[in-house]
């Protein structure tokens, strides 16, 4: 059981990914209150595998990758799923949503250049991002078109991908759980890195 809810958590936004975005296909079913709670549980499961794995004591560099793929995976499906949905109120934003996504692919392969796989960062923008998305998806879908809702995902997201390509700027090594750019280039300079046990262990 103390492998099976974290690992469960993980597989089963991979799992989900696909399922929103053949939501978004099929207007008579994504009425808003699927997607929404696929988001709720996605970010708070994204939240609990990490406590509920240090806690049993599992916690794993394999996990914490796992993590990181998982989350990549199911917010690529929602990004998916969300174009699909309202394409008209995205479109006058793709050049904010090119930036973001070109800042991914760049902080993928400084990861992979210097450390031979991928960033496992799991850092504060990264969950401040994903409840920005959280709360926006939720506005949108009861509100409607909204442009501070969008600028405010927006904003959340780049900030989001300009600490991690950070991150794997300056990290020396490949580091686990690294809370920020601030914490990384501590990190590269030997200084002391205090991190939360909740979110990061120690």
């Amino acid at each position: 059981m103390k492998y099976l809810l974290p690992w469960g958590l993980i597989i089963s936004r991979v799992l989900l990914a696909p399922f929103v975005i053949y939501l978004s296909f099929n207007p008579d079913l994504i009425i808003g209150r699927w997607v929404v709670a696929i988001l709720w549980y996605a970010l708070i499961g994204d939240i609990l595998d990490g406590i509920i794995a240090r806690h049993f004591g599992v916690a794993s560099p394999e996990m914490r990758r796992a993590d990181s793929i998982a989350d990549l995976i199911f917010w690529l499906g929602v990004g998916v799923a969300i174009w699909n949905w309202r394409p008209d109120i995205f479109q006058p934003q793709l050049g904010w949503i090119r930036i973001s996504l070109v800042l991914e692919a760049l902080t993928y392969i400084v990861s992979f250049a210097k450390f031979g796989k991928e960033l496992a960062a799991h850092a504060y923008s990264g969950k401040l991002m994903g409840i920005g998305i959280l709360l926006g998806t939720t506005a949108l879908w009861w509100i409607g078109e909204s442009s501070w809702v969008l600028s405010m995902m927006l904003i959340l997201a780049n900030i989001s991908q300009f600490d991690r390509f950070g991150i794997a700027f300056f990290l020396p090594r490949w580091t686990p759980d690294t809370p920020s750019t601030y914490h990384a280039w501590r990190i590269r300079h030997n200084l002391p890195v205090k991190k939360y046990k909740l979110f990061h262990g120690d």
